[in-house]
């Protein structure tokens, strides 16, 4: 090979490294700022959405809002967004999609996004943030971090505090069980209620839980299999159907849910209304609107300042703003951490990584809030849960839980 060959082949080498590096480090922009792309995935036009259309506006505020504010000196925040559509098929993709246009940090929602890119994320050593949790994102902590629970973990929780607060045991053991459509984050519920029951035999009689294909409206048979339940648990999108049909045929079960109904608040009560949603329990890891604390007033100010003529509705529609804020909250203390550390122009995805495994909750913001974080272990944030009714009387979630309750793992 001639001499011109090798520096051809050097040269070009060196270029590939240079390439390679800036896809991992975060860009620097005129004006001497870096440059932070955080990548979303989430569903905005498919069935979840309802639920999560609010959590977006709140990405896109927080983004704005630490901009604006300059909370990180010399640093600008961009967010680029992929719709799921609530469809498997399209996380792979719309992960590689974000990554390609220079995602420094990708931001999940919904819980099978979560579940299907964390080989990526740890393949790749890339940070993944999933606002939702699920079991098997924790079995070997790697790079996606969720700053919340498990909804398994927030059910066990809910059933001790019920056994303890709600139920008359003069009345006889309760019996439960469970209808929903078949995906993960559902599967996982079912399987916390039976193992609590299981192992709980004295305080629950566990019937069974029932499985309807994604988008399916039909549940005549379900309800004839849960009518004599004393509790039943019916996650997300399809409760709104199934409680409408339920309570018109006089059953009289209590409805419970743990993490998943506060999002969909509007959308129950426009479909139901109060009275038919009167004294729905469900376990929530992050404040209500009508909490007066730092964090909730902090979002609802800034909700009002960028979307005055939504607030309202976002408001109406249920806590997916609220407690993604909180979530996201963190999210972006662990941003702020890890920049400070290494300088703007050096965070990098190992940077992410190294403040993520040390952060805990500090400061006022988190007033009234127990004290959470993660560790070298431990990739899900919050420990505790708070328990609300919802009300026909107020109109409103009501808190029925003297306080944070701390999750039951087993």
């Amino acid at each position: 090979m001639s001499h011109k060959g090798k520096i051809a082949i050097a040269f070009f080498m060196v270029l590939t490294l240079v390439a390679t590096l800036c896809l991992s480090c975060a860009e620097e922009e005129e004006g001497g700022k870096v440059t932070i792309t955080i990548g979303e995935m989430t569903d905005l036009t498919g069935p979840g959405s309802p639920a999560v259309l609010s959590g977006h506006y709140c990405l896109e505020d927080m983004v704005r809002y630490y901009n604006e504010e300059g909370l990180v000196p010399g640093v600008e925040f961009k967010l680029i967004s992929w719709d799921t559509k609530f469809d498997p098929s399209r996380e792979v993709p719309g992960y590689d999609w974000l990554r390609g246009r220079g995602a420094d940090l990708v931001i999940s929602v919904i819980p099978q996004s979560g579940i299907i890119l964390k080989p990526f994320a740890d393949k790749e050593k890339f940070p993944l943030v999933s606002l939702s949790t699920d079991p098997a994102m924790l079995e070997s902590p790697g790079w996606l971090f969720s700053p919340s629970n498990t909804t398994a973990a927030m059910m066990k929780t809910l059933l001790k505090w019920i056994s303890e607060n709600h139920w008359d045991y003069s009345k006889g053991v309760p019996k439960i069980g469970l209808y929903g459509w078949t995906e993960a984050a559902t599967h996982q519920m079912e399987k916390a209620m039976e193992e609590y029951c299981q192992a709980h035999s004295d305080n629950f009689g566990w019937v069974d839980g029932f499985f309807a294909p994604m988008g399916t409206m039909t549940v005549g048979g379900e309800i004839e299999k849960l009518k004599d339940c004393n509790y039943v648990c019916v996650p997300g999108f399809p409760f709104a159907q199934f409680i409408t049909e339920f309570r018109a045929r006089g059953y009289e079960a209590a409805f419970i849910d743990a993490g998943v109904a506060g999002p969909y608040v509007g959308f129950f009560v426009d479909r139901c209304g109060w009275e038919v949603l009167d004294g729905l329990l469900t376990a929530q890891p992050t404040l209500w609107w009508n909490e007066s604390t730092i964090m909730v007033n902090q979002a609802k100010e800034v909700l009002h300042r960028y979307r005055p003529e939504q607030a309202e509705e976002v408001m109406y529609a249920g806590n997916g703003y609220v407690g993604m804020w909180t979530e996201l909250a963190a999210t972006f203390e662990i941003l702020q951490n890890a920049i400070a550390q290494v300088g703007a122009e050096n965070f990098n995805n190992q940077a992410f990584y190294d403040a993520a495994v040390k952060y805990k909750t500090a400061g006022p913001l988190w007033e009234g809030h127990p004290e959470w974080g993660f560790t070298q272990t431990k990739r899900y944030l919050i420990d505790h849960i708070v328990v609300y009714e919802f009300s026909a009387e107020a109109e409103d979630l009501v808190q029925v839980s003297d306080d944070w309750l701390p999750l039951v793992l087993e």
